[in-house]
């Protein structure tokens, strides 16, 4: 009797694997006709190269150069000039804010203030102390004397006297210290008052009433900023330091009021952003009616450099040849 021999699981997978591609071949050439035409990389019908532009048109295009002939820009922010971002002087919760934001104030002028609470009880304990140990360097005084008198009259000896006195001057230094302790606790009340260091405006106001504001890590409850005089900080092309100076006059134009206004460079930083090639400005600006604003941005125009003339050009005269030979040309 014959037996068929079975066949293999791998021979029986080959036939539904070569359908499967068959499958994938019709589906393939499928979405190839239905893809568009590319044109040629090179050729005829290729597109046009991209055109690279040259450095001298981007920089007769760039951004840093305005439409006015002969005027190049760069543009910064004004800050305030003077600028405060206040915290407590010591932890603790807030119990009074004495303004708000937009509020002027004055230096010196009461802002806000922690609880007091603590360092009250503190100021009272330590003048207690001190009270008891005045007490006591009057008995000690007291009886410092007494055995002065008796040792001047032979009646106790020598070490006695030394003792009531070491007692006496230990007391006087405890007094010291004592004295030292209120002042301290008296400190810690006066720290959980805050006041203004600056004449300015009230720009934030952070925290509120009941938040605890602590030292470490610094809590900021008040930012005061003093606009009456801003600070321009601007970055212009290291380019421009040939012609910009120290005291030399530029434009300032502030987009967001639609002002022009002169101002005077201060200052020139000393080196050059290496990153940006560009170099800072600063200059003040009066703002006595508070028009302008800290963080408005500005848009900074300066002379451009001269075109060179004929005075300051050194032209190279070719010599001309002669019958008795080489002579400059005149």
């Amino acid at each position: 009797m014959k037996h068929d021999k079975p066949k293999s699981p791998r021979s029986a997978a080959v036939p539904t694997l070569a359908v499967f591609a068959v499958i994938l071949l019709a589906l393939t050439g499928c979405a190839k006709k239905d893809l568009p035409e590319l044109p040629p990389a090179a050729g005829e019908g290729a597109p046009a190269a991209t055109k690279i532009p040259t450095l001298k048109e981007l920089d007769k295009e760039g951004p840093a150069v305005e439409k006015a002939v002969g005027a190049r820009a760069g543009t910064g922010s004004l800050q305030a000039l003077n600028h405060a971002a206040l915290g407590p002087k010591e932890t603790g919760v807030l119990a009074v804010i004495t303004v708000q934001e937009g509020d002027r104030v004055k230096k010196g002028q009461v802002l806000f203030r922690t609880d007091p609470v603590q360092a009250e009880i503190a100021v009272e304990q330590a003048k207690a102390g001190l009270a008891t140990l005045k007490v006591q360097q009057a008995q000690a005084q007291l009886d410092y004397n007494r055995t002065k008198a008796l040792r001047e009259r032979g009646s106790v000896p020598e070490d006695v006297l030394d003792q009531t006195k070491a007692r006496l001057d230990m007391i006087t230094s405890q007094i010291v210290q004592g004295n030292a302790q209120v002042s301290m606790a008296q400190r810690h009340v006066s720290n959980s008052t805050v006041t203004s260091p600056i004449d300015g405006v009230v720009s934030e106001k952070r925290m509120n009433v009941g938040e605890t504001a602590t030292l470490m890590p610094p809590s900021v409850v008040l930012v005061v900023q003093d606009i009456d005089v801003l600070e321009l900080r601007a970055r212009l092309p290291e380019t421009a330091l040939k012609t910009v100076r120290e005291g030399a006059e530029i434009t300032v134009r502030f987009p967001a009021t639609d002002e022009t206004r002169p101002v005077t460079i201060k200052r020139i930083a000393p080196t050059v952003d290496v990153r940006t090639r560009t170099i800072e400005i600063v200059a003040e600006i009066p703002n006595s009616d508070h028009r302008l604003k800290a963080g408005m941005l500005a848009e900074v125009a300066y002379a451009g450099a001269e075109a060179p003339t004929a005075a300051n050009v050194n032209v190279a005269v070719p010599a001309e040849k002669t019958a008795g030979g080489d002579r400059a040309a005149r």
